[in-house]
């Protein structure tokens, strides 16, 4: 019987964290010269309660149907964050709710109601490839001002993965961007994990392998990401200095589609800056 394409992903994804646990930080007999970093499989197996040759193959990808209980764990003995955990068990499909790949993705009317009644902070829906399904004016002018407004709704659309990886202006505009592609990176990982074999995630993924050495480096990595940034600062061509917080919004309708509202500190010159900016031309 073949590896599914998530039997190799899970693999993969414990393979890496696998090789950032260290031996120091479990409670395991140690013994011989270590070549590569990070615990060897029957260490993990060990600690797991598992049979060595049964951990080995669910790295390989070819234990076939893994349990939540063996998942747990694997889970407790590499050390996982919440985050992680969740990943594993997406990769597994194990989850009761598994959407089917390659469904059409159209913003839901309960986000463009959201949208049309906020236009004093930036905000937008991005969806499970990383295409902004929508945003509004004042996003547009904080994070693309030098892209036209009507592009997410063209024949073509706007991938925010392309544009935070790809383009140049947008790279410049950002003082964290190797934060802010970690975390796009790491959503759209997310994204692939529940979908496997969505053919606009594969499709994405495999440009930006091509096109982004960055990319590759993170996609590598196996980051997780469904938590808020956090924040973010932009070097902007006209408002200066911004100091944006983010609050991310996961819709209970489709979980796929998320809205991104950008915040600040009250009376801060980045509010300033904002209410310059949304003001009508």
């Amino acid at each position: 019987m073949g590896s599914s394409a998530g039997d190799i992903a899970l693999g993969e994804f414990l393979r890496s964290r696998r090789n950032l646990r260290q031996p120091d930080d479990v409670d395991v007999p140690t013994y011989g010269r270590r070549r590569v970093p990070g615990l060897r499989r029957e260490e993990v197996a060990f600690l797991a309660g598992v049979s060595a040759s049964y951990y080995t193959r669910i790295e390989q990808g070819t234990a076939g149907a893994v349990s939540g209980a063996i998942l747990r764990s694997v889970a407790a003995a590499l050390g996982l964050t919440d985050e992680e955990q969740a990943q594993i068990y997406r990769l597994a499909q194990v989850s009761p709710d598994h959407p089917q790949p390659g469904r059409p993705e159209e913003l839901l009317p309960s986000l463009a109601a959201v949208i049309r009644h906020l236009d004093g902070v930036p905000v937008g829906v991005l969806g499970r490839s990383m295409r902004v399904l929508a945003w509004n004016r004042l996003a547009h002018r904080v994070f693309a001002p030098h892209r036209a407004f009507e592009e997410p709704w063209s024949s073509v659309g706007l991938n925010w993965a392309r544009v935070l990886l790809l383009d140049d202006e947008s790279r410049a505009l950002y003082a964290d961007w190797p934060l802010v592609t970690e975390d796009i990176v790491g959503r759209l990982r997310a994204a692939a994990s529940r979908r496997p074999t969505d053919p606009e995630i594969t499709a994405v993924v495999a440009d930006l392998t091509r096109q982004s050495p960055r990319f590759a480096e993170l996609w590598s990595s196996h980051p997780t990401r469904e938590r808020p940034l956090g924040g973010t600062t932009l070097n902007h061509p006209t408002l200066g200095r911004l100091d944006l917080c983010d609050t991310v919004l996961r819709s209970v309708e489709d979980e796929d589609q998320v809205m991104i509202v950008f915040h600040c500190t009250p009376g801060s010159a980045t509010e300033s800056a904002l209410r310059q900016a949304s003001r009508p031309d």
